[in-house]
């Protein structure tokens, strides 16, 4: 009896055992299924030889649905993500049913050498790191024949601040082309404002024996202070027209994508020179100033003249131009229109031109001179200083011609003869004339009276005309005049600046900046908001460029104040900061000469 208990407690405990050992294959073998069953997730690229700035498709490809859509956010590390697609294949080869999945990235590496794509998650799926190789862009070779060339042409390597320095970028091939790109046009040391001239032109040329087809686009560089300025390489990138002779694949080999690089410019910013002593810095190849003025020297009071004044800078655009000061003469009203600006864009570059209109009503008879106009300038081609002139102009003004109207009196019943004055020794008998001394007396009253009735109406109509004179004058009399000659404290400047910031009017802003201006540099006077932008920090002084521009272009309707205020107060404390160690500065060295 004791040997059958312990012979089924041994085979309870066999069975315990077997038991347990099925449990725990079963267990492995569904922890192996779930590893057999995770997405196998393939990594490759479109294309082995890569340069720098030239985009390439990262392609990810399973055979298995992924846990979850792909996260490739840890690409932007090192690419640029330009484009995102997916697709799928579903094929049956000898009855065995097969389906992939595919995700193709365009990417743009930032920088150049070997770089990792990082595993990408699909849920909890993930793909493998992958190495590629990002080589730097080939430089154009100057050998003859070359069948892809990229230039970066500059027409000086010495200027000025603010002066004019035209760069062109330029693409050569000796192969059709399906498609181009420049790359944009990169500066540094010195930092520039760039326009472009134009469109991009299209023309063909020979070098050596071998023709081309050559793209170009133009531009004007403005460096704003002294350095050196460097212009980077212009990469040009086209794709190219071959033969093409693989019968298997006839649409997508027929052309290749080149890139090339040009050489770097150098150019040297001079400092404005010593010798120049104008208000207005302004560097230009040519510089004239035109006024049309009526043909006639002689005119009436009150009769209104129009002088037209033009200000041209080859090399220059207009919102640089200093603006026109108009003296102010006694007896001689003077009401300038808005200035027109405009900027004539040709491939050597810009003219800038300025244009006003003045209204002159002269209020007294006599002569009157004009002053004459000077605005000094730097002539970029010779180094020198010049000055472009209106010589004085002298014109009379004659009293104005006044015709009495003719007024008609109701008759009465009785005719009456018109009055005439009549003499003692005058007086002659004639036949059928009246000798009546009473009529005559009252034809006398009567023409005194009209005379009196006449000159009264002439006065009203003169004291009417002289109020609204006056009254028109008030309301288009520029803010200059309504100003005190006074300079207001930087406080009061600030106050109107606000106010015009307040009331979104560009016009109280301009005002205000020049009320600003003057209180701050208190060494020399601020005539034109270009003057100010070119006497204070880049932030502020592109702000005030941009309300110059609004201004003259008439679309000021756009322009808005934003930070101007705060720009302003910014800038003054900085001043005042370099001010107050300039002058503690001087005290020492003073204190120990």
């Amino acid at each position: 009896m004791v040997n059958f208990i312990n012979t089924h407690r041994t085979m309870m405990n066999i069975s315990k055992t077997f038991y347990s050992l099925s449990f725990v294959l079963l267990l492995l073998t569904a922890l192996a299924s779930t590893a057999v069953s995770a997405a196998d997730i393939k990594v490759s690229i479109d294309r082995q030889n890569i340069e720098l700035n030239e985009s390439f498709t990262l392609i990810f490809e399973a055979t298995e649905e992924p846990d979850d859509d792909p996260d490739f956010s840890p690409l932007e590390n090192d690419f640029q993500v330009l484009n995102k697609s997916t697709s799928s294949n579903i094929s049956i080869i000898n009855g065995q049913y097969t389906k992939s999945l595919r995700w193709n990235v365009s990417l743009i590496a930032t920088k150049e050498g070997t770089l990792t794509i990082p595993a990408i998650h699909f849920g909890s799926d993930s793909s493998q790191p992958y190495q590629i190789t990002i080589n730097p862009v080939q430089k154009s070779s100057t050998a003859q024949g070359a069948e892809f060339i990229s230039e970066l042409e500059i027409n000086t390597h010495s200027a000025y601040p603010q002066s004019q320095v035209v760069v062109t970028q330029r693409l050569l091939s000796s192969r059709n082309i399906n498609g181009y790109e420049f790359s944009q046009l990169k500066t540094s040391g010195v930092k520039s404002s760039i326009q472009a001239l134009g469109e991009i032109k299209q023309f063909q040329t020979k070098r050596g024996d071998t023709p081309y087809l050559v793209l170009e686009q133009s531009f004007a560089l403005y460096p704003q202070t002294s350095g050196t300025l460097t212009i980077e390489p212009s990469i040009a990138s086209a794709r190219l027209s071959i033969a093409n002779r693989n019968v298997y694949d006839p649409f997508r080999s027929n052309t290749k994508t080149v890139r090339r690089a040009s050489d770097k410019k150098i150019v040297t910013v001079k400092p404005v020179p010593a010798s120049f002593k104008g208000k207005h810095w302004l560097p230009a190849r040519e510089v004239q100033l035109v006024e049309e003025f009526p043909e006639s020297t002689e005119f009436k009071i009150g009769e209104p003249i129009t002088r037209t004044l033009s200000l041209l800078a080859d090399g220059q655009t207009s919102s640089q131009l200093p603006e026109f000061a108009i003296s102010e003469i006694a007896n001689l009203k003077q009401y300038p229109d808005k200035p027109l600006l405009n900027d004539n864009k040709q491939a050597d570059g810009i003219t800038g031109i300025q244009q006003i209109k003045v209204a002159l009503i002269p209020t007294r008879a006599g002569s009157y001179t004009l002053p004459a106009i000077s605005i000094p300038w730097w002539n970029t081609r010779t180094n020198k200083l010049q000055t472009a002139k209106i010589p004085a102009r002298t014109f009379t003004v004659g009293a104005a011609s006044l015709s009495a109207p003719v007024i008609q009196l109701p008759l009465t019943t009785t005719d009456i003869e018109p009055a005439i004055e009549i003499r003692d020794e005058d007086i002659t008998e004639t036949p059928g004339a009246s000798s009546n001394p009473a009529l005559t007396s009252t034809n006398n009253q009567q023409g005194n009276l009209l005379w009196k009735l006449i000159s009264l109406l002439l006065l009203l109509g003169w004291l009417v005309t002289a109020y609204l004179y006056l009254k028109q004058r008030n309301i288009n009399k520029p803010a200059a005049d309504k100003t005190d000659n006074s300079t207001p404290s930087l406080k009061q400047a600030l106050k109107a600046l606000d106010n015009a910031c307040n009331a979104s009017d560009p016009h109280q802003c301009k005002d205000a900046l020049l009320l600003w201006g003057n209180a701050l540099f208190t060494d020399q006077a601020v005539h034109s908001l270009g003057e100010l932008a070119s006497r204070v920090n880049q932030p502020l002084g592109d702000k005030i460029n941009k309300l110059n521009s609004a201004l003259y272009k008439n679309n000021d309707n756009q322009w808005q104040c934003e930070s101007l205020p705060e720009l302003c107060r910014s800038f003054a404390t900085e001043l005042q900061q370099k001010n107050s160690i300039a002058s503690k500065d001087k005290k020492l060295e003073d204190l120990y000469k």
